[in-house]
């Protein structure tokens, strides 16, 4: 996870990810670049969503539950998804606010679901409006783009 801790907000990454090797220079007072902290935003949010409640004994609540109920129609399967999404992603990325969740229908592939966020990022390093896409693929697993 790539949790940004406040005196480090004004680096807009995680300080595990200046840490990686082969990641870019970034300097104190230029900070970083808006598509490092974007990129960021989307590996955090990709972790978030695959992670299972009661995967992290650390912090029991990170994370999304099991949505394999068969008892639930597509639609309200896609709106209770959606409602994770967003408690999910207000606790634990803090770099996210003023969020906008739509379930985006596709015809092609009424098997995947789609979801589109809207977003501001606040932080010291950067101020933008972000769009992120979410697929839930047939595997379950969440692909963020």
């Amino acid at each position: 996870m790539s949790y940004i801790a406040l005196e480090e907000s004004a680096y807009g990454v995680s300080f595990f990810e200046r840490l990686e090797a082969g990641s870019s220079l970034r300097s104190v007072t230029k900070g970083p670049d808006p598509s490092d902290v974007l990129e960021s935003i989307k590996r955090n949010v990709s972790n978030l969503l695959n992670t299972r409640l009661g995967e992290a004994q650390s912090a029991p609540g990170l994370g999304l539950i099991d949505f394999n109920d068969a008892t639930l129609g597509s639609n309200d399967l896609a709106v209770q998804i959606k409602f994770a999404i967003r408690h999910c992603l207000e606790k634990y990325e803090p770099r996210l606010n003023c969020m906008e969740i739509r379930v985006v229908s596709d015809l092609n592939s009424p098997l995947n679901l789609r979801f589109q966020i809207e977003a501001k990022i606040s932080s010291k390093a950067l101020h933008e409006n972000v769009q992120i896409q979410l697929l839930l693929d047939n595997s379950r697993k969440y692909r963020v783009f």
